[in-house]
């Protein structure tokens, strides 16, 4: 499938939509929006306030490929979702190519979830430290052996894999675009890139111009930005800004489930927006 960046300089009509429907492999996201994966916090019951404030595809906490291959309680509860949610959506990290094949092979062959994506975008040092996370795609034949392992488990079964990154470990070693590029090679279904490198953690302004790069330079698949989104408004100027095909949501939804809602009513071209205060 391929994609086309959107021409900021295009005005709008009233009521017109953003961007159209995300396509990732077979499933149709109607809302572009993406709710990231956040440990702690992305659990059925959040995912569930999410959903009823708007549309999206709604990730559950990261699991780790070596817990889920032990099969173990905690793990195998993370990837249990409930009967009502759409696309069941599941996100999980390792650093071995047979370990994360095997754990794509238990969520996809089991069929716990509909859709995986994998962790490469962790910035948590003690993660990178041991060449983890953000860190890992620095090691361009371990990322593409896991890459390879994780869409080679789920194709059997019409899974789609898709791969979240960041910009790359420092300002000195950029990995997003070469890893963006493996990536579509191997058949991923999307990318998303949070615009920070691991050094930056969380600080200071994602670099909105590095999406605008990695949508060029990646172009038969969607490219989904994900940093500062803390407003409808600001997924807006985001894709304006970088002609990204669809936007991730972290922090910005934290106590805030509504932003659902204006995320869906901007994407629909809408202006109606939910500012909930103590009497709602």
């Amino acid at each position: 499938m391929s994609t086309t960046a959107l021409d900021p300089t295009t005005a709008r009509r009233p009521g017109e939509r953003l961007l159209p429907p995300l396509q990732i492999g077979p499933h149709s996201i109607d809302t572009p929006v993406v709710l990231a994966p956040m440990a702690g916090v992305t659990n059925g019951a959040f995912r569930r306030l999410c959903r009823e404030h708007g549309a999206g595809l709604y990730v559950a906490e990261m699991v780790t490929s070596r817990a889920l291959v032990a099969r173990n309680e905690e793990s195998l509860r993370i990837v249990t979702f409930d009967e009502d949610e759409k696309v069941r959506s599941a996100q999980v990290y390792g650093v071995d190519p047979a370990t994360v094949g095997a754990a794509v092979k238990i969520i996809a062959g089991e069929g716990r979830a509909d859709h995986v994506d994998l962790n490469f975008g962790c910035p948590v040092p003690k993660v990178t430290r041991k060449g983890g996370g953000a860190a890992l795609p620095w090691k361009r034949e371990l990322f593409t052996r896991i890459v390879e392992a994780a869409v080679k488990a789920a194709a059997p079964h019409g899974v789609p894999v898709t791969v979240k990154m960041r910009k790359g470990i420092d300002a000195e070693h950029h990995t997003y675009l070469e890893a963006g590029l493996i990536a579509e090679s191997l058949g991923v279904a999307a990318v998303a890139l949070h615009a920070r490198t691991a050094a930056e953690y969380y600080s200071g302004h994602a670099d909105w111009s590095a999406i605008a790069e990695l949508k060029r330079t990646v172009t038969s698949i969607p490219v989904l930005g994900h940093g500062d989104i803390w407003s409808a408004e600001d997924a807006v100027a985001m894709v304006e800004q970088t002609g990204c095909d669809g936007v991730v949501v972290g922090r910005g939804c934290q106590g805030r489930p509504w932003l659902f809602a204006d995320l869906a009513a901007a994407f629909d071209g809408r202006d109606e927006r939910v500012r909930p205060g103590l009497r709602m």
